[in-house]
């Protein structure tokens, strides 16, 4: 057994015992230092109270004082229903219980960390890809919404796109016109047109399969306006206005005169860079015959309308009207 009290009074052989001697020997014992272990102390038998340090008066439990991996989660005062504890401030503080809501992860911000919702363009879901916002979550893909929720807009060749690549299957972005353009026609269904030139207009045999005539390339192959008529029963005398049996962008044909016929355009041609084709049949005369005709005189302003005159081949100052069929085609350059 340990010694536990060193004695108040020691006595000798020989000494007087008296009622103080005797009374010292307890009175002035003193508990050995050291000598009382945890299995002297009873079952809860120190209280807070009795662990207050004596130099400062307060409980001397610190950081230090507490072992490794003491306190276990059940030690630790419960927290709400779906809350992490966190510092969510802009600066030293103790910790709080900070709610993570459903499909909520949880991010830094400048001055704080917030529950931040990410159900505008992802979504939970289990194992089998199947929507699900309770336990059995288990991974974050993209929504519909990613794409179907965002405004439209009418896309410029420089704006983007993501494209998985196929090289290494990473997403990439590429221009909406190098995609569009990466994917060339080889059918009449599929891929991308180029606008051919004139000169592959003129000479195909240098054109790729996919080029296509412009309105530009294109338009002075393009008749700009054309119209079928007659005049009258008679090319000599017959004096009738003129029936149009067919036209486009013709307002008017006016007769001014034998074999003269003034042109209104309904759309006015671009510029007066425009020739005539012309033909037209004098059947009435025993000696029936073909006209041409051939532009006088353009009107103003640019490309509003212009003069014909009919005449013989072979006499081209002996103006006739036609009194069978007569045709005008009008080409012209954009400029």
């Amino acid at each position: 057994m340990g010694t536990y009290l060193t004695k108040g009074t020691t006595f000798t052989t020989g000494d007087t015992v008296t009622a103080a001697s005797l009374n010292n020997l307890v009175d002035n014992a003193t508990v050995t230092a050291g000598s009382i272990g945890s299995t002297q102390l009873g079952a809860n038998a120190v209280t807070n109270g009795k662990i207050i340090a004596s130099a400062t008066g307060s409980e001397p439990v610190t950081t230090g004082t507490i072992r490794d991996n003491a306190i276990s989660n059940a030690k630790l005062a419960q927290m709400a229903a779906k809350t992490v504890k966190a510092n969510a401030t802009n600066g030293a503080a103790d910790s709080t219980d900070v709610p993570v809501a459903v499909s909520e992860l949880l991010a830094g911000t400048a001055t704080t960390i917030n529950a931040l919702s990410f159900t505008t363009d992802l979504e939970m879901v289990d194992s089998s890809d199947v929507v699900k916002t309770d336990n059995t979550a288990a991974k974050i893909r993209v929504a519909a919404n990613l794409i179907g929720g965002k405004a439209s807009v009418t896309a410029d060749e420089l704006d983007e796109i993501l494209i998985k690549d196929a090289t290494d299957g990473a997403l990439k972005r590429a221009t909406v016109k190098s995609a569009v353009q990466s994917q060339v026609a080889s059918t009449v269904a599929s891929g991308a047109c180029a606008l051919a030139t004139a000169a592959e207009l003129i000479d195909p045999s240098g054109a790729d399969a996919n080029d296509v005539i412009s309105a530009a390339t294109g338009s002075p192959m393009l008749a700009k306006a054309w119209v079928e008529f007659t005049y009258g029963a008679d090319g000599k005398t017959g004096d009738v206005a003129q029936t149009i049996t067919n036209s486009f962008n013709i307002t008017s044909l006016t007769r001014n005169g034998e074999g003269i016929y003034d042109i209104l355009f309904a759309t006015d041609l671009p510029s007066d860079n425009y020739v005539l084709f012309s033909n037209g049949i004098v059947s009435s005369l025993s000696d029936g015959y073909y006209l041409m005709g051939k532009i006088t005189s353009k009107a103003s302003p640019t490309g509003s309308g212009c003069t014909v005159k009919f005449a013989q081949y072979n006499d081209y100052n002996d103006y006739k009207d036609p009194d069978d069929v007569a045709t005008l085609i009008f080409y012209g350059l954009t400029s």
